[in-house]
């Protein structure tokens, strides 16, 4: 009777095949389930945010990054993608056409929310074994912000059309909000030439979302507004690592031309 015995190479092998499938598996979720998130202070994920709400959420990220920083939620996890979802959520953003809630209250609240959306991105900028961690979640919190510059936008013009004389004395604040408009912008254009850091889908998805602001903003956008963009999206265009990401901008730069 024979007994098969493992040389040296195929016990280097198991115990490397081993070691692949642990990292394997301790890499793919350590986010939390939605009620520890809860105790932790973070929202309920069923329900609007408000910014009160956001204010919670932002602390309870922060301490997570002290202390555990890989357990953030996640955009594709089982445990914590509706925690997520909600973080990135425009329905968050439609206060702003709570006609019970008084115009000046609305733009008030919704100053704070580029703010919000900084401090998440922020917190979400981890590198974690030579990598950006977070990069598809990344990409999701880059777009709520050109949807948060959007809203503000809208509500801005709301304001402006309005002949509510508690707000005539706010109306010059569109010239503010167009201004940090164009001003992020370019940080977008930017993250899409990090094709070393983001999946192709997901700088596809941004420059979706940066092409469709454009064409919801061009309206008000003077010549100067146009040209300072168009620089941004000509050089971008030729840094572009994706056909669908280069398409894009150049439909932009023909949008800005006209």
């Amino acid at each position: 009777m024979t007994c098969n015995k493992l040389t040296l190479p195929a016990i280097l092998l198991i115990i490397t095949l081993s070691g692949i499938a642990c990292n394997t598996l301790f890499d793919r979720d350590h986010s939390l389930k939605p009620e520890e998130y809860q105790k932790l202070g973070m929202p309920e994920y069923n329900k609007i945010w408000t910014d009160n709400d956001y204010i919670g959420c932002n602390i309870t990220l922060s301490s997570l990054k002290i202390y555990d920083p890989l357990s953030f939620p996640r955009k594709n996890s089982k445990k914590s993608g509706l925690v997520f979802k909600r973080m990135v959520s425009t329905d968050n953003l439609n206060f702003i056409y709570d006609t019970i809630s008084p115009l000046r209250l609305r733009a008030y609240t919704i100053q704070s929310y580029p703010r919000f959306q900084y401090e998440m991105e922020q917190m979400y900028t981890i590198e974690h074994k030579g990598k950006v961690y977070y990069d598809e979640e990344l990409i999701d919190l880059h777009i709520f912000g050109i949807a948060v510059y959007d809203k503000m936008l809208e509500l801005a013009g709301i304001i402006k059309r309005s002949d509510d004389d508690d707000v005539s004395s706010i109306k010059s604040g569109m010239d503010v909000v167009k201004y940090n408009y164009l001003k992020y912008i370019p940080g977008i254009m930017d993250e899409l030439a990090k094709k070393d850091i983001y999946s192709e889908e997901g700088v596809n998805r941004l420059s979706k979302a940066l092409s469709e602001s454009l064409h919801r903003n061009i309206e008000w956008m003077s010549p100067a507004d146009k040209s300072s963009l168009l620089t941004e999206m000509k050089s971008g265009s030729e840094k572009a690592g994706s056909a669908k990401v280069k398409t894009d901008l150049q439909e932009c730069i023909k949008l800005l031309s006209n």
